[in-house]
């Protein structure tokens, strides 16, 4: 089978072309768009697990709760670090893929993987500061 590019194309056919790019690019951004806001949701809830557990335990002095509530939390902020960095290594992917295919640059600014970026070392600044803790 011939490769996309080496196919002899009219005019209307490239702009076709071109423009399903795009539109292919524009939802791979809104699929890394959801993974971030998966992974707030996961960072979000495991930290509030385990500032609700050190609150009970300066709270009630002497109260012994298990580690395994802390860990739940550890574990959930763990999950949304490693989901998120997949989905900018898949994002990546998809980009580079599409550029070969023929994506003209969309835009001068990778806002969503800068965004994924900083929110995926915003997580591992919380996860260390909740382990610390």
């Amino acid at each position: 089978m011939a490769e996309a590019s080496h196919i002899p194309l009219s005019d209307l056919e490239k702009s076709k072309v071109i423009l399903a790019l795009i539109r292919t690019a524009h939802a791979s951004e809104r699929a890394l768009m959801a993974w971030i806001r998966t992974a707030v949701s996961l960072y979000t809830f495991g930290f509030s697990i385990t500032k609700f557990i050190d609150y009970l335990e300066l709270k009630e002095a002497g109260i012994d709760l298990p580690v395994g509530f802390r860990r739940l939390g550890l574990a959930l902020i763990t999950m949304g670090m490693v989901a998120l960095a997949l989905a900018i290594v898949e994002h990546l992917k998809r980009v580079k893929r599409m550029r070969q295919l023929g994506l003209p640059p969309t835009s001068r600014y990778a806002l969503p993987v800068g965004a994924a970026t900083a929110l995926l070392l915003t997580g591992i600044m919380t996860l260390i500061g909740t382990w610390a803790a």
